[in-house]
């Protein structure tokens, strides 16, 4: 490569100071300037047609590896192919530098702000109240059976069957609504569908009926079920958008715990409503749902206007190198993932691996039932399930921050385990072995761990794989599939007479032949490259 073509942007733009503790990265060119090359595939925005671009817009890639302090800007007068675009990055002082605009280009500064703290840990309590909103008849069903005419596993197991309808009906435009109009519409757009969900269950308190009761427990539901579109798949975007790469799997893998803790906070209700029993009436009972979900509306009202009060799509100065490279948009985006065959391998693995047991935790008493355990008991199995899970997911995430380039070792070890944990289970259904209580909390909590643990990692190899496609459009796609197999799993409750004992065939199942798509993935860390500043060589290959 001719040097001819480059700007010094020491002396034009900085100076030339030393600069201490930087780090190279790329080719160097001439003194302190370093060149590194990007296909063009995964940099749309360098494509040589666009050179003269005057800015960079900010995007949102996720990767787990360590930043460079640098600002980027794009190559001018470079000779090469088409497949190629350089950006010359030179060295930057740690911490945030203003960036000044030339004829070649436009300088990227990076900085990481505190208020990404605010941002996560928001989105997060909106992802944990939807989950206990969209679990909330599960660790109850005893109880709603016995307080309200028409309702039992039928009905409990269609509440939840809402949250994967409305998922697979709404995923598209969601998708599209956060893609194109930003982190903040889509999210304000979340936490309002489930106010008003929330809200307009407690109406039929004003009239004492049942049926008109039921009625808006499935509206509810319905509202409740469309904001987790984005709920499950805009955790990448959030991550990338605002938090430097070192710490952006961790980041995703948080919001995805928070939202699995949400079935940690549903199995809580038995501590308001009461199990029935001699001594507790349906009038009882009934006073006890009612609290329950008028704290649940108090609760989202709240949320919706501490949202509505703060919270930008992006920071003003974006955080890594990739945050600054702009995505294909979203119809290109669906064209060349459809063709992807890793990241369809990806997705077919995540979606039955993970589709079956999280669907299978709302409806997870009527297992446990078989087995003996009721209501309270299995309220305590559930929780310690979630927090473990949770516990192992943070782990998982945070483990792949630290540690590069080993997502598809990691993901089938998990998976090992989780069919491990799960064929035990299933021989105490099946009666192989003697039911002990401490072997029924040991395999559903170890199952449900090592499962939940495998869902950062799961995301973390789809952007990667399918970058530069936007996380959100991924991310939605990832999670439709797990929907889809939660779908098909709840709507088996409805066969009359099937009884449970299908329920550890098919986690059994699902758990086992998940892993063989997986040994066909070949992974691709082009953009966690950039990131490093190393060589990049894609091993994407269109179908």
């Amino acid at each position: 490569m001719e040097d001819s073509g480059k700007t010094d942007l020491n002396s034009t733009h900085f100076g030339s100071p030393t600069v201490a503790n930087t780090r190279k990265i790329g080719t160097e060119i001439s003194p302190n300037i370093y060149v590194i090359k990007v296909p063009k595939e995964r940099a749309p925005l360098l494509d040589s047609h666009q050179q003269g671009s005057s800015s960079f817009h900010p995007t949102v890639p996720t990767s787990y590896q360590n930043p460079p302090e640098v600002a980027v800007f794009p190559a001018s007068g470079a000779s090469g192919s088409r497949d190629e675009a350089d950006g010359v990055i030179p060295p930057q002082r740690h911490g945030h530098r203003k960036g000044s605009r030339t004829s070649d280009g436009s300088e990227v500064a990076l900085k990481v702000y505190k208020s990404r703290f605010w941002i996560l840990i928001t989105f997060s309590i909106l992802a944990w109240f939807q989950c206990v909103q969209w679990n909330t008849w599960g660790p109850i069903s005893e109880s709603v059976d016995a307080a309200f005419t028409g309702w039992g596993s039928q009905t409990v197991a269609m509440m939840a069957n809402w949250g994967t309808i409305t998922f697979v009906l709404s995923v598209v435009p969601m998708c599209w609504l956060m893609e194109t109009k930003g982190l903040r519409a889509g999210v304000l757009t979340c936490t309002i569908l489930v106010a008003i969900g929330t809200v307009v269950r407690i109406i039929p308190f004003l009239t004492h009926s049942d049926s008109f009761f039921t009625v808006m427990c499935h509206i509810c539901a319905i509202f409740v079920g469309i904001p987790g579109t984005l709920i499950m798949a805009a955790p990448p975007m959030i991550a990338a958008s605002w938090f430097p790469p070192k710490e952006r799997t961790t980041a995703t893998a948080f919001s995805q715990v928070m939202n699995q803790l949400g079935n940690a906070g549903s199995y809580l209700e038995p501590l308001i409503v009461r199990a029935p029993g001699e001594g507790v009436t349906p009038s009882d009972i009934q006073s006890d749902i009612k609290l329950l979900l008028y704290i649940y509306a108090g609760f989202a009202v709240a949320l919706m206007l501490a949202i509505l009060a703060y919270f930008p799509s992006k920071p003003p100065t974006p955080p890594s190198i990739t945050s600054s490279i702009e995505r294909h948009d979203f119809v290109t985006s669906l064209k060349k993932i459809i063709r992807n065959r890793d990241l369809m391998l990806v997705t077919l693995s995540y979606g039955v691996s993970v589709g079956v047991p999280a669907a299978w935790m709302s409806v997870l008493n009527y297992s446990l039932k078989e087995l003996g355990i009721h209501q309270d008991d299995a309220m305590w199995i559930g929780i310690l399930g979630v927090i473990m899970s949770g516990i192992c997911g943070l782990l998982a995430g945070r483990m792949t921050d630290i540690v590069y380039g080993h997502v598809r070792i990691s993901l089938i070890f998990l998976m090992i385990s989780t069919v491990a944990c799960f064929y035990w289970f299933f021989l105490l259904t099946w009666g192989s072995i003697p039911v002990t209580t401490w072997q029924v909390y040991f395999t559903v909590v170890g199952g449900l761990s090592f499962n939940f643990a495998t869902a950062p990692l799961f995301f973390e190899l789809a952007v990667e794989t399918a970058y530069p496609c936007p996380e959100v459009v991924v991310g939605g796609l990832v999670t439709a599939t797990n929907n889809l197999l939660g779908l098909f799993f709840l709507m088996m409750f409805f066969i009359p007479d099937i009884g449970y004992q299908w329920v550890t065939y098919l986690l059994l199942a699902s758990s086992s032949t998940a892993i063989l798509p997986l040994l066909f993935v070949r992974e691709d860390y082009a953009r966690s490259n950039i990131d490093r500043g190393e060589p990049v060589e894609s091993a994407y290959q269109p179908i």
